[in-house]
């Protein structure tokens, strides 16, 4: 075995070794990853997954599921998912000065 392979094989191990932190995945590109993570994503918050929510997506649908599972009810992110699933989609907000009886204060 040369010298180096002999320097590269522990690099390469360390490297799989480690992996992204916490911080990197919860704020990194997939955003059903950020919800394994034990950090607070700052990217995908209530305003993230309510968009999600709202468009019903792909990924709102795989995070229910993915968070839907007891043992991960207490991942800070799938609090986020959860709670923004218990708050439900906005409804309309109803103008009383436009409605038939006025606003009567």
């Amino acid at each position: 075995m040369s010298r180096t392979t002999a320097l590269l094989i522990p690099l390469a191990v360390w490297t799989l070794a480690c992996g992204p932190s916490q911080e990197e995945l919860a704020n990194g590109e997939d955003p059903i990853a950020a919800l394994e993570s034990t950090v607070h994503s700052s990217r995908y918050g209530s305003a993230y997954w309510r968009e999600q929510l709202e468009a019903d997506s792909a990924v709102w649908k795989e995070a229910r599921a993915f968070c839907a599972d007891a043992q991960r009810a207490d991942y800070p992110n799938c609090k986020t998912v959860r709670s923004t699933a218990f708050i439900g989609k906005p409804g309309p907000v109803e103008n009383p000065a436009l409605s038939d009886e006025g606003f009567n204060p």
